[in-house]
């Protein structure tokens, strides 16, 4: 695009391939008139229905600076059908398009790959029946957190929190990842989503739990190879060499907390392991973390596992393990304190997970 677009040509430009769901002959108020004035109002601090109208009378004449409005400012009504009507998928899509536009990732950026509910997008009765029952899952939705850059590169809306493991392929085909680091949580630590990373020319960190039972089991073998009951496991685990290790220490709300991280080579994994079968795996990381409450002195200690593809000192990753958690702090908890996602009422059709676009926009 040219140098000189301004910010509100490249936002116009980016939900340009929005269809607009109205048919012809019902369609007083522009679609792009409704989608600026939503953002417009949700970037000044207004959500609901009502204030956001109320903010496109007050600010007419500011937005007649971009748009004609030359029918005025609809009613909260249509504002909230014709978005509750918008294919969410598309609307995905566009956010994408926008957040990425003309931007270029820098080689080693780390990307945060983590899913958030909406909890008032289904009353907690329907989020209580079964389906089959007339019951209703809360609104899911996987996010695309860049730390380095703060700021959410994209979403992908699934069913169910078990559904990240297909979702989150499906936001890494519409994202240009080359060079980044990819982490993630123990619910996509899967073969495919590792194949489809090293694919795209990056690197991922996963994390470890009972999903991937005999790979967990195997890291930690492979760290403590005198403390597993697992007998066939530790028999098969080849004659492991010393691990490097990497110290951190922090103060913060009161409690200090040491986290120790310890690497090894991934052919110390127990060939029940099925390593080769992991596209791109390197390494096995151990994260010791130790916090002690200040004022009270008690502590606790946690130790998790991780697989990656990278071949990088302890030290670094320690750093980029710790920077997964920014998805939680910066955007997920700024997302429900700040913008009040969780309390949020938008229930009809697609409302919640447009919506939900909005609130990125405001966040980014």
């Amino acid at each position: 695009m040219a140098a000189d677009t301004t910010s509100f040509d490249r936002l116009i430009t980016a939900y340009s391939n929005l269809k607009d769901p109205r048919i012809e002959r019902s369609r007083l108020y522009p679609l792009n008139e409704i989608i600026f004035l939503c953002i417009s109002a949700v970037i000044s601090g207004f959500q609901d229905w009502d204030e956001i109208v109320d903010f496109g009378e007050e600010k007419i004449d500011w937005l007649r600076k971009y748009l004609p409005y030359e029918q005025g400012i609809p009613s909260h009504d249509t504002v909230n059908r014709v978005i509750s009507l918008l294919d969410y998928r598309v609307f995905e899509e566009c956010f994408i398009n926008w957040t990425t536009m003309g931007l270029t990732l820098p080689s080693g950026v780390q990307i945060c790959i983590d899913g958030k509910s909406l909890r008032g997008s289904a009353t907690k009765s329907e989020q209580q029946l079964p389906h089959r029952q007339g019951g209703k899952s809360a609104v899911h939705i996987v996010h695309a957190w860049c730390n380095d850059l703060e700021i959410c590169l994209g979403q992908y809306k699934t069913e169910t929190k078990s559904n990240e493991i297909t979702a989150i392929p499906a936001l890494l085909d519409l994202l240009e990842i080359e060079g980044a680091v990819v982490t993630i949580d123990a619910m996509g630590c899967q073969k495919a989503i590792a194949k489809r990373i090293v694919e795209k020319n990056a690197d991922y960190i996963f994390g470890l739990k009972d999903n991937q039972e005999v790979l967990s089991l195997s890291a930690f073998a492979a760290f403590n190879p005198q403390g597993l009951e697992v007998e066939t496991l530790r028999n098969k685990a080849p004659q492991q060499p010393l691990s490097a290790s990497a110290k951190n220490e922090k103060n913060d709300h009161g409690r200090k907390e040491t986290r120790t991280c310890r690497t090894l080579k991934a052919d110390a994994l127990s060939e029940y392991a099925n390593a080769v079968e992991w596209p791109g795996l390197k390494t096995i990381i151990e994260i010791t973390a130790i916090r002690e409450t200040l004022a009270t002195g008690k502590i606790e200690q946690e130790t998790r596992y991780y697989v990656s593809s990278l071949d990088k000192e302890p030290k670094d990753f320690n750093a980029l393990i710790r920077g997964h958690w920014g998805v939680e702090n910066k955007l997920h908890w700024t997302l429900d304190v700040t913008m009040g996602e969780d309390k949020s009422r938008k229930r009809i059709k697609n409302a919640a997970q447009n919506f939900s676009t909005f609130r990125k926009i405001y966040q980014d």
